[in-house]
């Protein structure tokens, strides 16, 4: 193993979080993959890095989805492609996976190598589902165990053990850059059928002015847009050129496409129209796919933040407590998600949590200090006497049985990161008022309570 300082190796209840534990967990699940992809099978040269890095970074982000909460980690995983390889991608540094030329060979040790070269791991999956992916990979160990490789000795071992053609897929693997993924549909009630229509575009990058269509698998499914019931579980579609369209035949009724479920690839995904507010609550309230019922949750909580915001800003500052009008489909979506006890207990709490202001910040042409962030409060402050009676029954429901032992499992982090979502609504109703003084008085019990548990 190699692992670079004891932040990533030792922890102890008293001293290290949720968040710390499961960091280490996915650094030395990295490390000690790399004894097969890296060490049994390794590169023939450097610019082959994401081989091994980009194969063991997917390898050590399902290990984490195993042990704990699967929904949670791929949010934490886009978000970190978003944050960090998308900007990448569209600055001076722009670069394949795969790069053709360096400088230093400390500079290949990117956002791109390693996170975007899992996304390109996690696309094959997406293509040939867990058992071609498995029979992909134990060909590919079969083949060169003991050996130096290359990417494409990869990409042939999958395409071989499953039959499938990935020759355009190498544009993975020379093409910089993030492809924008346009979605327009259209519903053919007379004749049942859902058309669909994607196209897909990628900006120029240093040294690529041009670049050819990749090979995209968009994960799509279909619900009822009355019930919210699922009518087409996920189907993977393949697109190859520019523009293509698929149909959807046998439905009787209208639908509203959930598109590009579990981030499917590592691409901007733009709808036309955009999606309006009613049908990101709807997602937010009904879809199937965790991905996206987050997403959707998340987009329509930013928007909201950003308009008051900038209502704020109109009336020449907030005032304090101030509180929100929140729009019955929003206020619904939260409220489904709040009492929806057959979700994963933490994809419950990141979807209850509004956008950070670090995200909020970047949709804003100039960014607003002060009124951002009391904007923030107040939706959130909002949230919480709306929901306060619910927030309460939730967090008390959530309390560890007297005398439990401390424990780091998926379902004890996931009891705690929602109880504590809970209670950090609560803590936000105003000082003062009657919750407020029941929030601070919980905060302080739990506090004195959890001297053995960093987290709480």
């Amino acid at each position: 193993l190699n692992i670079f300082n004891t932040a990533l190796t030792l922890a102890k209840p008293s001293t290290a979080t949720d968040d710390n534990y499961e960091r280490i967990e996915s650094v030395i699940g990295h490390e000690y993959f790399h004894n097969w992809s890296g060490n049994r099978v390794t590169c023939r040269d450097w610019f082959q890095l994401t081989l091994k890095e980009g194969l063991t970074v997917f390898r050590d982000q399902e290990f984490s989805s195993d042990v704990g909460s699967r929904p949670v980690v791929r949010i934490e995983n886009v978000k970190s492609v978003r944050g960090r390889q998308f900007i990448e991608d569209a600055g001076p540094m722009s670069h394949p996976i795969r790069p053709e030329s360096y400088i230093a060979m400390d500079n290949f040790y990117t956002s791109t190598v390693y996170e975007k070269g899992a996304e390109v791991i996690r696309m094959y999956m997406t293509f040939v589902g867990k058992d071609g992916f498995r029979r992909g990979l134990t060909e590919y160990f079969k083949r060169h165990d003991g050996a130096a490789v290359t990417c494409d000795d990869f990409r042939a071992a999958m395409a071989d053990a499953n039959g499938v053609d990935l020759a355009q897929f190498e544009r993975w693997y020379t093409q910089a850059g993030t492809p924008v993924l346009t979605a327009a549909g259209a519903y053919d009630a007379a004749a049942g059928v859902y058309s669909l229509t994607l196209s897909q575009a990628c900006p120029p990058t240093p040294g690529q002015a041009a670049k050819e269509p990749f090979h995209i698998p968009v994960v799509v499914g279909l619900l009822d847009a009355e019930s919210g019931a699922e009518v087409v579980a996920s189907r993977t579609l393949e697109l190859r050129e520019a523009s293509q369209t698929f149909t959807f035949d046998g439905l009787p009724a209208p639908v509203v496409p959930s598109i590009l479920r579990g981030f499917s690839a590592p691409v901007k995904l733009v709808h036309e129209p955009a999606l309006t507010d009613d049908t990101l609550a709807f997602l937010a309230a009904h879809d199937t796919d965790a991905f996206n019922r987050w997403e959707a949750g998340q987009a329509l909580g930013a928007k909201l933040v950003l308009d008051t915001a900038s209502a704020f800003a109109a009336a020449g500052g907030a005032k304090p407590d101030a509180a929100v009008e929140l729009p019955a489909p929003f206020l619904a979506a939260f409220r489904s998600t709040l009492s929806d006890a057959s979700l994963d207990p933490s994809l419950r709490a990141y979807a209850l949590v509004l956008p950070p202001l670090s995200e909020l910040s970047q949709a804003m042409a100039v960014i607003d200090p002060t009124n951002l962030p009391a904007a923030r409060r107040a939706v959130r402050r909002s949230l919480a006497l709306a929901c306060q009676q619910e927030l309460v029954a939730l967090y008390d429901s959530l309390a560890p049985p007297p005398g439990a032992p401390f424990s780091v499992d998926g379902a004890e982090i996931g009891r705690r990161r929602l109880r504590n979502c809970a209670l950090g609504y609560l803590c936000s109703l105003p000082d003062g008022s009657p919750g407020g003084r029941d929030a601070v008085a919980r905060a302080k019990a739990q506090f004195d309570a959890s001297a053995g548990c960093m987290t709480d």
